[in-house]
């Protein structure tokens, strides 16, 4: 195990009071066979989060832009660290599975380590039923997308070395970037592990999160990256589902020529030529962003390869 190498905890807050003092300070009580620093993003708290990182003598930086999305973005641009690890400043991630997220990482074993809540460690009520369907579908769908077997795609606690985030290309503002770093990731070919976290209730009864609104966003930034990810395979099945839906006007057409020699639901005719058109259509586009695609990543790779 390299244990030379630097890592560095980055941590996003607004308004974490509560918390964030019994964070830091569990950070400086553990031990860790590999050096740690800690480095606070701050979304302009209103309370006094700011002053007890300064009081706990912890490097604060102000975030230029607003949202968690830019705030892990410009912390890993500031950090030095060869590798860096996100965790909220809410106190729902325990200190105490650091080490199993960092050590794979530093025995190259995989580029990206993803703290999985799915598991009997997390505390009843954490995480909302209406989440967890969430998380399921979402996982789900980028399983069968990039065939991987992600089981929380929505984690907070997350290793990986600073050049692997840096080679991920990252848009999103807000909560949605975790499912964006995953499926970048798998999408690049990194090595990527979950290992089981604890996961406790959040120390304010307040959540940031608007699981519909929040959704939404996630479930949009989540098709915008499949169809760039895999834009045959996500327009294929569009235009399949299109093919289906017209056979069974289709055959109806079918028939009525074969029994009564005419075709008399001239309606039927054009929904299913519609139909099978769009089907086509959908099929045709998904040739062409796939070549797109692929064209892109080769572009990617020698740019990279060449640096």
């Amino acid at each position: 195990m390299n244990t030379k190498s630097k890592v560095e905890i980055i941590v996003p807050t607004l308004n974490e009071e509560q918390s964030i003092g019994e964070l830091l300070k569990s950070i400086r009580i553990k031990k860790f066979p590999f050096e740690v620093s800690i480095l606070v993003i701050d979304g302009g708290s209103k309370d006094s989060t700011v002053d007890i990182c300064k009081k706990e003598n912890v490097h604060v930086i102000r975030q230029r832009g607003r949202g968690k999305g830019i705030a892990m973005r410009e912390a890993a641009e500031y950090s030095k660290a060869d590798i860096i690890v996100f965790i909220d400043g809410d106190g729902t991630y325990s200190i105490d599975d650091l080490e199993s997220l960092v050590v794979p990482i530093l025995n190259d074993k995989c580029d990206m380590v993803v703290g999985s809540r799915v598991s009997k460690r997390r505390e009843k009520g954490s995480v909302s039923t209406f989440n967890s369907i969430g998380n399921r579908v979402f996982n789900k769908t980028i399983n069968f997308a990039l065939k991987s077997s992600v089981t929380d795609s929505l984690s907070g606690y997350r290793a990986m070395r600073r050049a692997t985030f840096a080679d991920l290309i990252l848009f999103s503002d807000s909560f949605e970037i975790e499912v964006e770093m995953t499926v970048e990731a798998l999408a690049k070919g990194y090595r990527i592990i979950e290992v089981p976290i604890s996961y406790k209730n959040r120390r304010d009864s307040k959540t940031k999160l608007n699981p519909l609104d929040d959704g939404i966003k996630i479930a949009r930034t989540l098709l915008f990256i499949l169809m760039n990810v895999n834009p045959l395979k996500f327009f294929g099945i569009i235009g399949i589902a299109f093919f289906i839906a017209g056979v069974y006007p289709g055959s109806l057409v079918v028939y009525e020529k074969i029994t009564t020699g005419n075709i008399i639901s001239m309606p039927s005719v054009t929904f299913s030529a519609l139909l099978f058109m769009t089907g086509s259509i959908s099929i045709v586009v998904g040739l062409l962003s796939e070549l797109v695609v692929r064209s892109r990543r080769r572009l990617e790779y020698l740019a990279t390869k060449k640096r």
